[in-house]
């Protein structure tokens, strides 16, 4: 995995850090070791908020604000006036079932606020990230 940014909080213990620039997730374990990173899709409309969050709940499957996308392995660390923002797997379309995005659009700004996640790297996270987990987003 490339360095993590500077800001990423070392030394701090187990946690999950986020950068926005390079569409990125770190998890790092209570022993500093970095245990996964990978691509994520983030927000086109820059909504997640840098600094120290915590992981606040976490929901097997629900459903996007407007309610046309079920996401799955929800892992929220946000709460924003519109709704969580979090950590899930790719969603899925109500109405068909369809994809919104491939893996292979992951590291791009195509969502309305939550970080996508290949659906392999959303069952590492929900495994991963328990509730009180640091989330650092730089």
């Amino acid at each position: 995995a490339p360095p993590m940014p500077a800001n990423s909080g070392q030394g701090t213990g187990k946690r999950v850090v986020y950068d926005r620039a390079g569409q990125r997730i770190w998890a790092i374990d209570d022993q500093e070791r970095v245990v996964r990173s990978y691509l994520v899709t983030g927000s086109q409309y820059n909504n997640e908020l840098p600094g120290v969050h915590e992981v606040y709940s976490k929901s097997e499957t629900t459903t996007a604000w407007n309610g046309q996308a079920n996401l799955p392995l929800m892992v929220r660390w946000l709460d924003t006036e519109r709704g969580a923002i979090g950590f899930h797997g790719i969603p899925t379309h109500v109405s068909d079932g369809s994809p919104y995005q491939t893996d292979a659009e992951l590291g791009q700004k195509l969502s309305g606020g939550c970080q996508r996640q290949s659906n392999l790297d959303a069952q590492f996270m929900w495994a991963f990230a328990d509730i009180g987990t640091t989330v650092i987003v730089t």
